[in-house]
């Protein structure tokens, strides 16, 4: 077995070859084009028998990359960044270039790190959703610059902020309809069957969550949204309920903990749950976290069994709580 690990930058790619004996073969650098890309894994597939490519996840600079791979068939697996990160830090001497990364990626695939690729991992919806959040983001810094200037007393003229306003929320608009059309109805259906989750809320964890076989339970899915709570150990010292860990998806754990905020005033169940938990001292955010975990586990239910969401008269979905 080969393996050809690529440390990518927005202009270029750094790759590095190692064998099964983790030793490296072969140094490349090369555009991070589509055309030269695509030249070089037919170069070293050519080359090398029973080939797997692997690389970080860098927002949009690993797609090109994994489009290649996946036209000729070469299996791909995509790491988090704070693997290689720590496996970096555990080296002797610690040294980080973009060489060094591609050989780390190369050694921790060879391993059996990482994610395997797929179609789905390129599904457009993401993207769209990302941003549109990012615009909502914008659009809100810029209300609260218009503000900021009539409350010391400079008032803009008329019309100054409202056409830039206007066209933000039109390409919001038309973002979230693009990523809707390319989402799978059946799944928006079964999501918008739980209280709390809308059509817009409901795209947003499609395009994230993807396929739903990717978790092997609700557990996981939870900690895919970053809502699942570190937990402390030493010696005989256990601490639980500490902050979350918040790695994983942030456009996942925002999208859930938004329909966890209106299904504990709309699901009886949830509203009641949610009560408990400030009844026992927790504030807002804690309390709506526990509440996010429960609806985690509903969305994993919905999307596993292929069935809408039926309210039964008592929920048994274990859940993590947070503090």
């Amino acid at each position: 077995m080969n393996v050809v690990g690529f440390d990518v930058g927005k202009d270029h790619l750094d790759g590095a070859l190692v064998n099964r004996s983790a030793i490296a073969k072969q140094r490349y650098h090369v555009p991070n084009t589509g055309l030269a890309v695509s030249k070089l894994l037919k170069e070293i597939s050519a080359n090398h028998a029973k080939l797997t490519v692997g690389c970080e996840a860098t927002g949009p600079y690993h797609l090109i990359l994994l489009k290649a791979c996946l036209e000729l068939g070469l299996p791909i697996k995509v790491l988090n960044p704070l693997m290689t990160k720590q496996y970096t830090r555990s080296s002797i001497r610690g040294r980080k270039t973009d060489n060094d990364d591609a050989l780390a990626i190369a050694r921790l695939v060879l391993r059996g790190e990482g994610a395997q690729a797929s179609l789905s991992t390129l599904a457009p919806a993401k993207y769209y959703v990302r941003l549109a959040t990012k615009i909502v983001q914008q659009k809100q810094a810029l209300d609260l610059q218009q503000k900021f200037l009539e409350r010391v007393g400079e008032q803009p003229a008329d019309g100054l902020f409202a056409p830039a306003l206007e066209v933000l929320d039109d390409l919001v608009t038309s973002l979230r309809q693009l990523a809707g059309v390319k989402t799978d109805r059946k799944m928006l259906q079964l999501l918008t069957s739980i209280v709390g989750i809308g059509p817009v809320v409901a795209t947003s964890i499609c395009a994230e969550v993807g396929s739903i076989e990717r978790f092997p339970s609700s557990r996981q899915l939870i900690a895919y949204a970053g809502l699942d709570p570190k937990v402390k150990q030493s010696g005989l010292t256990l601490k639980r309920n500490t902050k979350l860990t918040k790695r994983g998806s942030p456009e996942l754990r925002r999208a859930i903990f938004l329909a966890a905020n209106t299904a504990r005033r709309y699901d009886p169940e949830l509203r009641d749950y949610y009560k408990k938990k400030r009844d026992q001292g927790k504030a807002y955010t804690p309390a709506t976290i526990a509440v996010a975990q429960k609806l985690c586990a509903r969305i994993y239910a919905v999307l596993t069994r292929g069935t809408p969401y039926i309210k039964t008269s008592s929920d048994t979905s274990r859940t993590l709580e947070t503090t």
